[in-house]
């Protein structure tokens, strides 16, 4: 179950290539760049908008981050090998993209990713698995998560496309809904609302009673209780509802 402590970080996908130092310098995975029609693929899967901030984890040559500037979006790369990054630079210069996108020589596991409305990937199933939780507990609610070729464990996908033969994930942060409400409706009368949480899959209960056709994307939570449908916002504190709100029970 999936209670308050929860918010992520980023990953990459133009190549594996994003490990920790020691890891790829005696080269335990080798850099696989991404197709250019998967690169698109995963941009449109992703949604991506322009004035975005896309953060590809594991960015090789900088194909993903430089297509992603290319669609009007922000974008960093993130690369543990120094040769990548300065290809990716040169590359970015030769397009005259460089007010769009960047790269840094970073670890994938430290760099932030608060602000990324889009997280891409290519790496490895155990890196995926590794990443998850900092995925989950830093990104906002809304923000989407794409991978080529794995998935993420138990971790349900949002969407699935093979493309070019290549298979692409996508996954959408849940905001934190699970645990103790206090249901407010407009007319004042009370109720105790407790929602079990994994993932965006939501259950619970309204004053004991089971709750039906409860989902969850991003932030927007909906559920049928006592004949009524409910819908709103889910925030840190507090659901904002459409004449209801409800404040979380410490």
């Amino acid at each position: 179950m999936i209670r308050r402590d929860r918010r992520t970080v980023l990953a990459g996908a133009s190549g594996l290539a994003l490990l920790p130092l020691a890891a790829r310098a005696a080269k335990d995975v080798p850099y696989v760049p991404t197709p250019p029609e998967v690169v698109e693929g995963m941009l449109d899967m992703a949604e991506l908008k322009a004035d975005e901030r896309l953060i590809d984890l594991g960015s090789g040559d900088g194909r993903i981050p430089r297509a992603a500037a290319r669609r009007g979006a922000n974008a960093l790369g993130v690369e543990i090998d120094s040769d990548l990054v300065a290809r990716a630079r040169s590359l970015t210069r030769l397009e005259a993209l460089e007010e769009r996108a960047r790269f840094v020589r970073d670890d994938l596991f430290t760099v932030s990713v608060r602000d990324a409305d889009v997280v891409t990937l290519y790496l490895l199933p155990a890196l995926n698995e590794r990443l998850k939780p900092k995925l989950l507990n830093e990104m906002k609610a809304g923000a989407r998560v794409v991978s080529h070729a794995f998935d993420m464990g138990d971790w349900p996908h949002d969407e699935f496309r093979e493309i070019a033969d290549k298979r692409v994930y996508r996954w959408t942060i849940p905001a934190i809904a699970g645990g103790e409400w206090q249901l407010i409706r407009d007319d004042g009368t009370l109720a105790r609302l407790a929602i079990d949480q994994r993932y965006s899959k939501v259950s619970g209960v309204l004053d004991g009673r089971a709750i039906g056709s409860a989902h969850l994307s991003g932030a927007a939570l909906s559920f049928i209780g006592d004949g009524k449908a409910y819908r709103g916002l889910v925030g840190p504190r507090t659901i904002a509802g459409e004449g209801w709100r409800a404040e979380r029970i410490d």
